[in-house]
């Protein structure tokens, strides 16, 4: 069909607007998450909310601790896999891969700066990891399935020398 160059126009003017009035806008939750002031979670434990109460008169109140699982701790692994990571220290990386079932990975960096460690383990593997002290070391544990279990200790010795233990 042929339209003179005025009345096209028009035309795409109105299917524009037919279109976009038919349209429904797109509707998202925030990608923010709300924050808590710091007063109002030292008051009530994470595991459970708790109801507001309204006092007059100003009181103290117990600090109340409390643990609130992890989706990673709170439900075991599938096929007994278990990765564990303890970093006290600045600017470490710890990559933790497991394949295959019944591997346990435990990886410990204490006191250390910019370390990078990776574990891969494929099936039925055990490994204990610790860096004490250390600085810009990159390790890779790689276990094939069914690898000889592997304990290390590295660590910074105070005159500078480098300990690795096995």
């Amino acid at each position: 069909m042929y339209f003179p160059l005025k009345q096209s126009r028009l035309l795409r003017g109105v299917l524009a607007g037919i279109l976009v009035g038919q349209c429904s806008p797109s509707l998202a939750e925030t990608a923010y998450i709300a924050q808590v002031s710091r007063k109002a979670a030292d008051s009530a434990p994470m595991a459970a909310p708790q109801p507001v109460q309204l006092m007059t008169a100003a009181q103290s109140t117990s600090r109340q601790m409390s643990f609130a699982p992890t989706p990673e701790t709170a439900v075991p692994g599938r096929k007994g896999n278990f990765a564990q990571t303890i970093q006290i220290g600045n600017a470490n990386q710890v990559f933790q891969s497991q394949s295959g079932g019944n591997n346990v990975s435990n990886v410990g960096i204490w006191g250390g700066t910019d370390n990078d460690v990776g574990v891969w383990q494929g099936g039925r593997d055990r490994s204990n990891l610790n860096l004490i002290n250390t600085q810009g070391l990159s390790i890779a544990v790689l276990q094939p399935p069914g690898s000889a279990p592997l304990n290390v200790l590295i660590a910074r010795l105070p005159n500078g020398a480098l300990l690795i233990k096995r």
